[in-house]
């Protein structure tokens, strides 16, 4: 109850989710619109199917000049502030923040603090360009009333406006003298600065900047030009629609209509008006004597050439930068959409007048066939648009040639020209993307076996042939003969029925349709077998780990060093030998543990660029995880990605005491517990037997308690065959029951020291682990170490990073195996060590939202 409450709460309070809400309700609107008034909607396709070419032509060039105006406010927005902008780098900021003004409440307003990175990668501060986008959207309101104010007045004498209409232009007028009565506020240091400041203290030192800078009054009122001439660009686009659709065009209704759209557009909180506009414009519309389908056809060409060409042209400037998300996952999504719409096609009736039109043309076996053919390369779309998401190389191969048939075939079958532009759209993406798929498979690791095939097929294609060559005549109308029955099995087989076969039993169908599962099943089993790649072999011999220590001992110099060549690790040399990667391989990840073991920064360079094309050759993406900081400007070198994954702390052992204040709550845990008998023992190797299996108990008491499988990869398992030969510091009573214990690992980092498991019983003291940390820390001190490494806590540090990457840390946070780190920060912080981040270094962005499970299946072993 206490969670459903929560979740209540959280949704009750989400902002997204009543904009999710919202759109959802005006999408059902919309379409129950079209169910209810389908013969207004007919009417209003016609009307667009005979507008004029080249009023239509004439307002998408005037949309470009109106998205080049909006670019250019921006220059002049920035040079009122002295500051430079390119119009390639405005126009950019414009249609993203157009597009992303769509899907977030107050949309106009707050997009404005989005996408400032590529103008500060121009040594723009974020002060400047917060400021610089205040006076665009300042100027933007302005022109409205500027231009509105005598337009308003007019139409309240010529015309009657709604309630709505006169409402949201007093909103407006507030609103404007709301962000001038703000902005002196903010200028002046008054009351709207010190709320800010009291609200958000990082946000003063912005204000503090943006109040210092002087802005100048000549490029203050050239953006304010621009932006009043964008309003005259909308006034002559609803014009030409009213031209292009044959009506007789009116100026006093397209300067009304355009400024209640405007007013409108400014007032609406959810989807930049969407629905609402289109239903106030085509009243204000009527009010000048057009009638209903008129004014509703007339606004949505408006509409296309003020909303819906602009928010396209944001799509694609997302989607043509380089390394873009969406345009990484939108291919594989458009061959699913084209799988699916595929076997929906074949499946459906065709349109009986496209059908004759190709009977004249067209012998039937082919029409069939072709069809027949369209359902079986969309099952096999579907399966393909997966392998895409890997990255494919085979998979884009298959689907080029797929989508250029579907394109045919949905031609030949019915002229089913729809289906056809989606599959030259999907072939245009996949060809846009191309070099998005890399991934080939080396025929080695290719899980596919012939003879499985080979069996396979004999088997369906016995079972067809013996079931027709004895079924009884009444179940198809056919005496069959031996070679009428393997006739009809290929051709069931392949999905390729010319219709001969008409099933006159509820048996025939259901074994008719059991060939044909049977056939789409195999076909689907053959092409999957060819596309997936799996890693069997090279496992690493005795001698190729010796020479991995070897090479460690010489240029070793991390705390994980060690667990690049325990048991689970694979591992990668150079040549000749001398350097060395350590990974583990999961479906089509190669994880790399930390940095190349090498000499100088030339052989790791050599060693990465040959590692990346063994992974290329098999079909891998490479990522490096935990990488340290001082390596990110090598990493970066190469062109590769990084993002903050969590803090490794180091205690400084010099300088560790349990006196202070500061250790006084540790102190007292050590002192309570060692008055009760509880004391730190030391076990060198080789280690006891008996103590051994001591251990293994306290492991496994500590699992069951975590609800945890032993996590590997950054760390080792208990394996008492590798604990033997090792140290071993554990808590114990007076009767040598162990509580808690850790193994001391190699460390191959000069004057450091390193732990690996640290488990304990069930029913250990409060305090223990406490107990074990501070003891460890004093023995180790006393040893001659000068640090302890205290491992990773995953997720600290994560603060700065970008939207996409917030991807990773959300999986983490969200995957069972990552559970038990939480709070490790926290822990840690009370031995008071000093903390290094560590980073996973990858190519793509789209690679973040796979890799979180990839680590969480080679650290399980999977």
């Amino acid at each position: 109850m206490h969670k459903a409450t929560q979740l209540i709460s959280k949704l009750i309070y989400n902002k997204f989710f009543w904009q999710f809400f919202v759109a959802i309700f005006m999408l059902a609107m919309a379409a129950l619109f079209i169910r209810e008034e389908h013969i207004e909607v007919i009417k209003i396709k016609d009307q667009l199917s005979q507008s004029r070419p080249d009023y239509i032509f004439l307002g998408i060039a005037l949309t470009i000049v109106y998205v080049l105006a909006q670019a250019q406010m921006y220059v002049h927005s920035f040079k009122a502030l002295n500051k430079k902008l390119s119009l390639g780098s405005a126009l950019r900021l414009f249609l993203k923040r157009n597009l992303v003004s769509v899907f977030l409440p107050a949309g106009g307003f707050s997009s404005l603090v989005f996408f400032t990175k590529e103008i500060e990668e121009q040594g723009i501060s974020k002060s400047n360009i917060h400021l610089a986008s205040t006076l665009f959207g300042f100027c933007s309101i302005l022109s409205v009333v500027i231009v509105g104010i005598p337009v308003i007045g007019i139409a309240l004498i010529s015309t009657h406006l709604g309630t709505a209409e006169l409402l949201a232009f007093i909103f407006l007028l507030l609103l404007t003298a709301g962000l001038i009565a703000l902005i002196y506020s903010v200028a002046k240091k008054g009351l709207a600065y010190r709320w800010l400041s009291r609200m958000r203290p990082s946000v003063s030192t912005v204000l503090d900047d943006m109040i210092d800078q002087k802005v100048s009054r000549k490029e203050f009122w050239m953006t304010l030009l621009v932006s009043i001439g964008i309003e005259i660009i909308g006034i002559i686009h609803l014009y030409i629609s009213m031209l292009a659709l044959g009506f007789n065009a009116s100026w006093p209704a397209a300067i009304i209509g355009y400024m209640v759209m405007v007013v409108l557009l400014i007032a609406s909180p959810f989807l930049r008006g969407l629905g609402t506009i289109e239903l106030s414009l085509t009243f204000i519309l009527q009010q000048f004597g057009f009638p209903v389908i008129a004014a509703a056809t007339i606004t949505l060409l408006f509409r296309f050439f003020e909303f819906w060409l602009p928010l396209i042209a944001g799509i694609i400037s997302f989607i043509t930068k380089k390394d873009n998300l969406i345009l990484r996952v939108l291919p594989a999504m458009i061959i699913l959409i084209l799988g699916v719409v595929n076997i929906i096609s074949a499946i459906t009736p065709a349109i009986p007048a496209r059908l004759r039109l190709v009977k004249n043309i067209l012998p039937e076996d082919v029409i069939v066939t072709s069809n027949s053919l369209v359902l079986v390369f969309g099952l096999i779309l579907v399966m393909l648009s997966i392998f895409l998401l890997q990255g494919s190389k085979r998979a884009w191969y298959a689907a080029i040639f797929i989508t250029g048939f579907s394109f045919f075939g949905h031609l030949i079958k019915a002229v089913d020209f729809e289906e056809a532009i989606l599959a030259f759209i999907a072939g245009s993406s996949l060809w846009y993307t191309k070099s998005s798929y890399k991934l080939k498979p080396n025929p080695r690791f290719v899980s596919f076996n012939y003879w499985v095939i080979l069996y396979a097929v004999i088997a369906v294609l016995a079972y067809g042939v013996l079931g027709f060559y004895f079924i009884d005549k009444r179940h198809f109308g056919i005496d069959f003969k031996l070679d009428q029955a393997i006739t009809a099995v290929v051709k069931l087989f392949f999905l390729v029925d010319d219709k001969a076969l008409v099933p006159r039993t509820h048996f025939g169908e259901r074994f008719e349709d059991s060939i044909y599962v049977a056939g789409a099943l195999l076909i689907l089993f053959v092409i999957f077998s060819l596309l997936k790649p799996y890693f069997s072999k090279p496992y690493n011999s005795p001698e190729d780990f010796q020479t991995a220590e070897d090479i460690l001992k010489k240029y070793g110099k991390s705390a994980l060093d060690y667990f690049k060549i325990y048991p689970d690790k694979l591992l990668f040399f150079n040549p000749d030998r001398t350097a060395f990667i350590s990974f583990k391989i999961t479906r089509h990840f190669a994880i790399v543990l930390e940095d190349p073991v090498a000499e100088h920064d030339e052989t790791k360079r050599l060693l990465i660029d040959a590692f990346e094309i063994f992974c290329q050759e098999n079909g891998f993406i490479s990522a490096y995880y935990r990488v340290p900081e001082s390596s990110l400007e090598f990493y970066k070198s190469i062109g590769r990605k990084s993002i903050p994954i969590g803090e490794e702390a180091i205690l400084n052992l010099t300088t560790f005491t349990m006196d202070g204040g500061k250790m006084k709550t540790t102190r007292s845990a050590v002192n309570r517990l060692s008055a009760e008998g509880y004391q730190l023992k030391v076990y060198k190797a080789p280690v006891m037997e008996g103590l051994l299996q001591k251990l293994e108990k306290v492991s496994q008491e500590w699992l069951v308690e975590l609800h945890q499988k032993e996590v590997a990869f950054t760390q080792g398992v208990f394996d008492t065959t590798i604990l033997k030969g090792q140290t071993i510091l554990t808590i114990e009573d007076q009767e040598e029951k162990v509580y808690a214990f850790l193994n001391l690992v190699p460390d191959y980092a000069p004057g450091e020291a390193t732990y690996d498991l640290i488990r304990k019983v069930t029913d250990a003291p409060n305090g223990i682990l406490d107990m074990l940390l501070a003891k460890t820390f004093l023995y180790l001190k006393e040893e001659g170490y000068t640090s302890a490494n205290m491992g990773l806590a995953p997720l600290s540090g994560m603060e700065d990073v970008n939207v996409t990457q917030k991807t990773i840390k959300y999986a983490y946070e969200n995957f069972k195996v990552f559970g038990q780190f939480k709070g490790l920060r926290r822990y840690k912080d009370k031995f008071f060590p000093s903390w290094e981040k560590k980073y996973l270094i990858y190519s793509h962005n789209y690679h973040l939202l796979q890799v979180p499970r990839a680590l969480k299946r080679v650290s399980e072993g999977v």
